[in-house]
């Protein structure tokens, strides 16, 4: 033991054990920054994780068994989330154990160094290395800010389950009479302002067959008293007024047609996001 301790073993130890504490968190760093990236897009993220949690939630609304607290069902889901077999809360807190192992090692090789009467210079050494063992893993979680990550990706998928995806599957499976009666009294409200349009075809028929009637009588009470020039222009004067006229109901027919179609854009926008 004295051995050991006289060596450095144990200060090379404490060393190789904080590096990988810090290269743990670096790697939980990096993980969390992927799934805060898959978070912006999970309705067509390939994370299969976020995939079988969006599903979930899915599939309790289509079961008609609401979601009444997406926090906790979240977290749940977060504490079940493992990178290569280990949870992620443990790794995330790879630096408390180590700073405690690292403390609770050297603190004890120091005391067995002066049990064995070792020099004064090798537990100065051994007791600035220990600070700075603690030192550095502080600054590794101010630099990588992994708890930090893991905070921030709870915030973001709860928005989106919370906010977002549980609005929309209310209303499609819990509430779909009332989201179609919205619809319907929405294109209720739109309707009538078409119909004017469309009632305006049979009085304007009406009115033209009144014109072209009086436009006859007319032409056979003057037909005596108007010379062939004069009529022939007369007649491409009619002629003309009623071209006019049919163009002016293909116009109207054409606008009904592509106001019709626009509320079926609508109403089948409607029916696909809400």
């Amino acid at each position: 033991m004295k051995q050991f301790l006289e060596n450095y073993d144990l200060l090379f130890a404490m060393t190789i054990l904080t590096a990988v504490a810090i290269l743990i968190k670096c790697i939980c760093a990096i993980v969390y920054q992927i799934l805060l990236r898959d978070a912006e897009q999970i309705g067509s993220t390939k994370n299969k994780w976020m995939r079988m949690m969006h599903t979930k939630f899915e599939a309790c609304y289509k079961l008609r068994v609401p979601v009444h607290n997406p926090s906790c069902f979240i977290k749940n889901y977060m504490e079940q989330y493992r990178f290569m077999g280990f949870s992620m809360k443990t790794l995330e807190n790879t630096d408390i154990f180590c700073g405690l192992i690292v403390a609770g090692g050297t603190l004890l090789g120091i005391m067995c160094g002066t049990y064995y009467e070792l020099p004064q210079r090798w537990i100065f050494i051994h007791s600035m290395t220990l600070a700075f063992f603690l030192l550095f893993l502080f600054i590794s979680e101010i630099i990588f800010q992994v708890r930090h990550k893991r905070d921030f990706l709870q915030i973001r998928l709860l928005n989106y389950f919370e906010n977002t995806l549980q609005g929309k599957l209310e209303k499609q499976f819990l509430h779909p009479e009332e989201n179609k009666a919205y619809q319907n009294s929405y294109f209720d409200k739109e309707e009538p302002e078409d119909k004017p349009e469309e009632t305006a075809g049979p009085k304007e028929d009406e009115e033209d067959e009144s014109i072209a009637d009086i436009t006859i009588e007319q032409e056979e009470t003057y037909a005596s008293t108007i010379s062939p020039d004069m009529q022939e222009l007369i007649d491409s004067l009619l002629e003309e007024s009623k071209i006019n006229k049919e163009l002016d109901k293909k116009k109207d027919k054409l606008k009904a047609a592509v106001t019709n179609e626009k509320y079926r854009l609508v109403e089948e926008i409607m029916k696909e996001y809400l």
